[in-house]
């Protein structure tokens, strides 16, 4: 499959008509809170929400850090009864587990939990594991599906912290990319949840400059021009490339330290291939949240959005969501709302585009012009979208 950055680049001219022929303003919804009078559904569940996944069809699951579950949403915000706990690598020290990134499976004989029973959604833990869950597989005695209970399928090394996942393909296989941030490296598990070594598997002789010209061979995921102490913070796959957000490492601290400027964006082909550096802005804050911006996104319509997790504080561009051209890694400008002001939201973690299907046949009514997102204000919780505001959508929005 051919790299979507490249794809990208011969449609530059048609999606960079009308974008930025007028301001655009963004509205942001909440939908659901862990704490009362902040969103129309309050949920005490949603306790540092990180990831955020759903199928085509199916519910947003949120994975919840500081309440060790998953619990789920359609895109009106009602709550699915089901929440998911899931476990810790090690009860004995941490009773409760630490999920952070969460990613849909939709492969009936990839990442089987056991037998002819495939991981439906698969997530990623704070403390090192890889989590999986089905339906059938370790239902409560007593109850009936669906299984209120995840299951720890992998540990990684000793001291590793598992900040995002996603998962991709090469040569047709599909594969895990766990974001190892206290290791500094990208682990990678093949489809029956094995530790692999990348480098084994796909041999990447070339390497690129910033300015597309060779240079000299790299190991997979390695990026020479971003300085030793950043470390990868979230992976996520935008078509057949991932993308590998970095923030600052501090010993000890198992989240991006927050400061302006403070973190930098890849994308690479699957193989582990550097093919685009984001362009290194002051609005790059401990950079968490990845997403396509949809095609009725308004001026940032088919622009990569990355969203600031800042560190969870309220250093200067905390909060907000950068827009950036994907042909060409520049800078496009930040989500603004009605005063002209870049939205920003505290703690902000995931972004996630709506569906692809028409609302019609869409049963979790999450309409394809919208981004949803995850956030942690200082423990409150939050669920909600972004979406343009319909009078000022631009010609070339809907390209």
């Amino acid at each position: 499959m051919k790299s979507l950055v490249r794809l990208a680049v011969g449609s530059l001219t048609v999606l960079s008509m009308g974008a930025l022929s007028q301001a655009q303003e963004y509205v942001q919804t909440n939908l659901v809170s862990a704490t009362s009078g902040v969103a129309p559904v309050t949920d005490p569940s949603l306790k540092d929400p990180w990831g955020l996944s759903r199928t085509s069809g199916s519910d947003w699951w949120s994975s919840n850090d500081d309440s060790g579950t998953a619990t789920l949403y359609n895109g009106a915000g009602i709550k699915n009864p089901l929440v998911v706990t899931i476990p810790s690598t090690n009860p004995s020290v941490n009773p409760q587990g630490k999920p952070t990134g969460v990613i849909a499976n939709g492969s009936t004989t990839d990442f089987q939990i056991t037998p002819g029973k495939p991981a439906a959604f698969i997530f990623a833990t704070l403390d090192g594991g890889i989590v999986a869950w089905n339906p059938n597989v370790l239902i409560t005695k007593g109850q009936s599906a669906p299984s209120t209970n995840a299951v720890l399928m992998d540990r990684g090394a000793v001291g590793s912290v598992y900040t995002g996942i996603t998962s991709n393909f090469i040569n047709g296989q599909r594969f895990l990319y766990v974001a190892n941030f206290s290791r500094s490296r990208i682990d990678v598990y093949n489809n029956a949840f094995q530790h692999v070594n990348l480098s084994e598997i796909t041999t990447n002789e070339v390497a690129f400059n910033q300015d597309r010209s060779a240079t000299t061979p790299a190991l997979p995921f390695t990026d020479n021009e971003i300085p030793a102490n950043f470390s990868p913070f979230n992976v996520a796959s935008i078509g057949p490339d991932v993308v590998v957000t970095y923030g600052q490492l501090v010993e000890g601290v198992p989240v991006g330290q927050g400061g302006e400027g403070l973190g930098y964006v890849d994308v690479y082909s699957s193989s582990g291939q550097l093919l685009t550096r984001l362009e290194h802005v002051n609005q790059l804050n401990a950079p968490w949240g990845v997403a396509l911006a949809p095609l009725d996104f308004g001026a940032f319509s088919h622009d990569l959005l990355i969203g600031q997790f800042g560190g969870g504080g309220t250093t200067p561009f905390a909060g907000t969501i950068a827009a950036f051209d994907l042909a060409t890694g520049k800078f496009e400008g930040t989500l603004e709302d009605a005063s002209g002001q870049p939205i920003t939201i505290p703690g902000l973690w995931s972004l996630s585009p709506g569906n692809v299907a028409p609302a019609n046949v869409d049963p979790s009514k999450s309409p394809a012009a919208e981004v949803y997102f995850t956030a942690n204000d200082a423990g409150k919780g939050l669920f909600g979208y972004f979406s343009a505001v319909a009078t000022q959508l631009t010609e070339g929005s809907n390209q």
